[in-house]
Parts: C-alpha cells; sequence; structure tokens
C-alpha cells in the first residue's frame, strides 16, 4: 500500500469523527437512517393489507385501526405508506449506484489517460448532458415496461454525465501528482493506479456528490411515478399515491401531504448529508 493510500485513510478516518457534529447534520443522518430502517422492517409489523379494498373508505386520522386513516378505496394509509417507501428508496439507490459505477468510472478514465479518450469520453457526457434529464429519463422508461428495472436504468443513465465530469476533474488532478508518476514510472499498470492511488485520494467529494444525486434519484423516482411511468399500481409508491389522492386534496389532504412529505424530507436530508460529507471529507474546499 502507497503512503497515499495511507494518508488518504488516516485523512477519512478523522473526518467520520467529524460527520454529524451540527444539530440539522445529526437530525439529517437520523432521519435517513430512520427511512431506511422503517422501509426495511415496518412492513413486518402491521398486519393489515396495503392492496386490500375495504368498505371504510376515507376514514380519518387517528381512526380504530387505521392511524393514518384510509385512502378512497378503504385502503390502510399507514400500511401503504410503509410499502411504499420500498420501492422509491430501492430505485433511489440502486440508480445512484449505477450513476456512481458509470460516471465516477468514465471520469476515472477520461481523466487519467487524457489526450483523444478524455475528449471522446467528455463529448459523450456532455451529449448526454445536453438532453433534459427528464427527458431522456422518460426516453428510456418507455422503451421497457415501467418498474423497478427500467427507472433504474433511466435514472442511473442520466445522472452518470454529472458524476462523471467531477471525476474527470478529480483524476485528471491526482493524475499529475508525485505519487502517480512514481507508480506509473514503477511499472504499475493503469486500472491499478486508477483503484489502489486515485480513487481513495478523490473519495471525499466524490461521496459527497453521490449522496446528493441520491436525493436528485430520488425525486425523480417519486415524479416518474405520479407520471404513471414508475411502479404501477396496486403497487405502493409515493409518487403514485400523490398523483391518485390530488382529487380529494381539498376534503382528505392527508392522501397527499403525507406521500408528498415524506418525500420531501427525505430528498432534503439527503441534501444536508452531502454538505455534511463534504465539509467533513474535504474542510479545505479541495474540490
Amino acid at each position: 500500500m502507497s503512503d497515499s493510500t495511507t494518508t488518504s485513510g488516516l485523512r477519512t478516518a478523522f473526518a467520520a469523527r467529524r460527520l454529524g457534529r451540527g444539530p440539522l447534520a445529526a437530525g439529517s443522518w437520523l432521519v435517513v437512517v430512520l427511512f431506511v430502517v422503517t422501509a426495511i422492517v415496518g412492513p413486518l409489523l402491521i398486519s393489515a393489507d396495503p392492496t386490500r379494498n375495504t368498505a371504510d373508505a376515507l376514514l380519518p386520522l387517528g381512526a380504530t385501526g387505521h392511524l393514518f386513516g384510509t385512502d378512497d378505496l378503504g385502503r390502510d394509509e399507514l400500511a401503504r405508506m410503509l410499502y411504499g417507501a420500498r420501492p422509491l428508496l430501492l430505485v433511489a439507490f440502486l440508480s445512484t449506484a449505477l450513476a456512481a459505477v458509470l460516471g465516477i468510472g468514465i471520469g476515472m478514465i477520461a481523466g487519467y489517460a487524457g489526450g483523444k479518450v478524455e475528449w471522446v469520453l467528455m463529448r459523450l457526457m456532455d451529449l448526454a448532458l445536453a438532453f433534459p434529464s427528464m427527458l431522456l429519463i422518460i426516453l428510456i422508461v418507455s422503451a421497457w415496461n415501467p418498474g423497478v428495472g427500467s427507472l433504474v436504468v433511466g435514472i442511473g443513465t442520466a445522472l452518470a454525465p454529472g458524476l462523471g465530469r467531477l471525476a474527470r476533474a478529480l483524476a485528471a488532478r491526482e493524475a499529475g501528482r508525485d505519487y502517480v508518476l512514481a507508480a506509473r514510472l514503477g511499472g504499475t499498470r493503469a486500472p491499478r493506479i486508477l483503484v489502489q492511488e486515485v480513487l481513495p485520494n478523490m473519495a471525499g467529494p466524490m461521496l459527497a456528490q453521490v449522496v446528493m444525486t441520491l436525493s436528485v434519484a430520488a425525486g425523480f423516482a417519486a415524479g416518474l411515478s405520479y407520471l404513471g411511468l414508475g411502479i404501477q399500481p396496486p403497487t405502493p409508491d409515493w409518487g403514485y399515491m400523490v398523483q391518485a389522492g390530488q382529487e380529494f386534496l381539498y376534503t382528505a389532504p392527508r392522501l397527499v401531504v403525507l406521500p408528498a412529505a415524506a418525500t420531501l424530507i427525505f430528498v432534503v436530508a439527503c441534501n444536508f448529508i452531502g454538505d455534511d460529507l463534504r465539509d467533513a471529507l474535504d474542510p479545505r474546499g479541495d474540490r
């Protein structure tokens, strides 16, 4: 292991101690953890079926046996909120992972190689960025049946160029450092240099940007479901729940407010976590 990698590891260890120090940052971490745990465990703790229609339509908040009331088809709203978190978070995390693999991989290769390779790869990135993200996602999703797979591919592909441009800039900066030049002169192969030397030293700002990308992915996932291009009914999904509940916005506003507020809280919390990671891992603003 090189000195640069060891130094990067020590810097990351010290930075971890600075995470979540402010109340806003700590609250954001807590919110995201609670959302993830609730999405995994919550549905196992309730007996109500989120897809079963009953005669008890539009029961109010606090109704007996229905803490969040019921929707227009008599389905338990608490169960639908808990189950509806799963597809949104699943799509958000998977599409962000895909965007990170594609964007960081291509960006690192472009920044490290330079020359014609960099020019070709970055022109492809620019071409992808020329399309409005939502339009590109809709085009990709429309090519398949709406579902988790098509959403992940569409959102991940649309968000990859943004990560790629940052990765290229960081990799190009690291490629000129002495430790990289020494590794090259020592005969180390390029893939190993990228993975063991360059990547650890650009991990701080990249990780912060990936978390912010997660918030964008969650927003896109909810928006596509609202448009009917996401998870299809009767499977609960926060985006579709907002669309279905807007007909009752004045008589039963909770049908819109609950899923919309949950989505907004998750998105905002991810943004604050991204800021927290950036400040902790890259405190000098060397990005």
